[in-house]
């Protein structure tokens, strides 16, 4: 049960109506989320939320299949159910497959060693609240990221984290189907 109640859209605050506004823009299916009607409640959380969005389209320099990688690998790295399934959903919508995101969450490989070393930067930093052992960071330096790249996928973690925290703050129920076979 959800501790904060889903608001039907015209029942959010005025400031967090053009927000959601902007979020059906960018959403695949155009429609708010359950955790995004929660953010709503309260303008300046969701205006918070936005601003991470907003930021990484504006600003972001990596490519959209990386960010989304970054963002599955978060997800699962965080192990909260509702991100691993929203963000494995963003993967997916930029061209991941199934088989693919489960094989580099579960830190399997992607099969491309540059990618798989930056996961291994988010999944420590998921894991480890933030922490990350410097065998991780230099092996991603090593293959090619360098320290902008490598700041800059912490601000596709923080987006994980940021819904992860809010998520299980609120009791948010899932509503976010998931792309990926269910587990044995």
């Amino acid at each position: 049960m959800p501790r904060i109640p889903v608001p039907a859209l015209d029942e959010v605050p005025p400031a967090s109506k053009e927000l959601l506004e902007w979020i059906v823009q960018k959403q695949p299916t155009g429609k708010v989320i359950n955790m995004q009607a929660q953010l709503a409640v309260a303008p300046a959380t969701l205006a918070g939320y936005v601003a991470l969005r907003r930021t990484t389209e504006e600003h972001g320099t990596l490519d959209q299949r990386t960010r989304t990688a970054v963002l599955a690998m978060s997800g699962a790295a965080l192990g909260v159910p509702y991100v691993e399934r929203l963000t494995a959903r963003i993967a997916s919508a930029a061209g991941w497959q199934p088989d693919e995101i489960v094989r580099f969450t579960e830190g399997l490989g992607s099969g491309d060693e540059r990618l798989d070393s930056l996961l291994a930067v988010v999944g420590e930093a998921g894991k480890n609240v933030g922490l990350v052992d410097d065998t991780a960071w230099k092996r991603a330096a090593h293959n090619g990221w360098t320290p902008e790249q490598l700041v800059e996928a912490f601000a596709y973690f923080s987006i994980a984290v940021y819904s992860a925290y809010f998520t299980n703050f609120a009791a948010t129920e899932l509503d976010v189907p998931s792309v990926l076979a269910a587990k044995a």
